[in-house]
């Protein structure tokens, strides 16, 4: 048994995105060599020291624990990041502007609750739906910073 073979052991049983799955196996590694370093400093042998270490690591303990850990929606969370922001945007700049593209009532639309709420449960989606996401944050203040523009912008008189 090597080093590589506890890897793939763990790896079978991860299951996360590739690059997670990589950057956690590469920790695991530096862990195994230097429990192993230590096996070999009391004396084992190389194959001893690599069971020493997979025993002392727990592969499937510790590749359940990895698993809640890290796993999530992977590319379709970032995706979701980056879109979410825009389907609400385009949402509230449906009901701000008139079917004729206009934003002529928009001044009377902020004063009605049902539009404060809706705007309000807008903002809090991303911060419910990703709390450590502060690039989703960012999308959302760029996306409502576009959207009040493109109202108030076509009402104002210079």
């Amino acid at each position: 048994m090597t080093i590589d073979d506890v890897l793939q052991q763990m790896q079978a049983r991860l299951g996360l995105e590739a690059d997670t799955e990589h950057e956690v196996l590469e920790e695991i590694r530096g862990h195994l060599e230097e429990a192993m370093a230590a096996a070999r400093a009391r004396g084992s042998d190389e194959q001893q020291a690599v069971r020493e270490a997979a025993s002392a690591l727990g592969v499937e303990q510790t590749a359940a624990e990895l698993h809640r850990t890290h796993a999530g929606w992977g590319t379709l969370d970032g995706v979701a990041t980056a879109a979410l922001p825009v389907l609400c945007a385009l949402i509230m700049r449906w009901l701000i502007f008139a079917p004729d593209g206009t934003a002529g009532a928009w001044r009377e639309l902020l004063t009605a609750p049902a539009f404060i709420v809706i705007a309000g449960a807008l903002l809090l989606l991303p911060l419910l739906r990703f709390p450590r996401r502060r690039h989703a944050i960012a999308l959302w203040t760029f996306f409502w910073g576009l959207s009040l523009v493109t109202a108030v912008w076509p009402t104002l008189r210079w």
